[in-house]
């Protein structure tokens, strides 16, 4: 038995001890949320969104790749190919919450040129090809028109904006297309709420009020809903609407006015 097939059945083993395990980590994000009272922090900030994250990634695991397993008999084809894209979705989506959590307690800085991000996307088809090429629009013009270009990023938090927008219409895509049976997903849904509420916060507090303070509250909303979109909206639609999200949120929370 290889190591893929042996972590999904480990995968299985785990969801079996749910009455267990999902109370515990109930009690531990408690736990959290009452530390962040007595000593607000960023810190304290930090482990309750990677508490809740723990809890619903059980909680994804049991109700998707699980239940796969479970409705093929535990074939070993299935477990092995359910293990393998249940590691790599953990690698990635976690990677990612280190990433931005390390640029909000402001021990890395965000990447220049989104090299970072654009690796992840190239991971997440269908849709990679035209999120990387929208990614890559606004600097590819701005070298022509480089004054207004760095005048605009230092009036607002261009980057934070531009990926929530990418963010949302990826989200709102599938809601859009299949509208008439909308009500039909719990997934189409979740996708229709969360991809509006990310649009009116990707447009109107940082285009309105772009102020660093207001920035950084926003920017920590952004990372919760992005994690928000990989538990609740078919993974934010190939992982892509949760991972802008996530990375809209970094860009926000270290932005910084600066004159021309």
């Amino acid at each position: 038995m290889d190591f893929l097939t042996r972590f999904g059945l480990g995968l299985v083993s785990m969801w079996r001890r749910k009455v267990i395990i999902l109370p515990i980590l109930f009690a531990v994000n408690l736990l959290t949320w009452v530390y962040f009272w007595i000593r607000p922090s960023l810190i304290g900030f930090a482990l309750i969104i990677l508490t809740i994250a723990i809890f619903l990634t059980v909680i994804f695991i049991g109700v998707i790749p699980v239940a796969i397993m479970e409705e093929n008999n535990y074939d070993p084809g299935v477990v092995r190919r359910m293990g393998l894209g249940t590691l790599i979705s953990l690698i990635i989506v976690y990677a990612v919450f280190i990433y931005v959590s390390s640029i909000l307690l402001a021990l890395i800085k965000p990447p220049s040129y989104l090299f970072v991000m654009m690796a992840l996307l190239f991971a997440l088809p269908p849709l990679t090809p035209i999120v990387v090429l929208a990614v890559l629009i606004p600097p590819l013009i701005g070298y022509f028109i480089r004054d207004k270009w760095r005048s605009l990023r230092g009036r607002i938090p261009f980057w934070g904006v531009y990926l929530g927008l990418l963010s949302a219409v990826i989200l709102l895509l599938m809601p859009i297309m299949y509208f008439r049976v909308l009500f039909v997903s719990t997934s189409l849904v979740n996708a229709f709420i969360l991809g509006g509420i990310t649009l009116i916060l990707s447009l109107v507090p940082p285009l309105l009020y772009p102020r660093p303070e207001a920035c950084r509250v926003l920017g920590l909303v952004m990372v919760f809903l992005g994690i928000l979109m990989w538990i609740l909206a078919a993974g934010g639609l190939t992982w892509g609407g949760s991972v802008l999200a996530i990375v809209s949120g970094g860009y926000l929370y270290d932005w910084r006015p600066r004159s021309k």
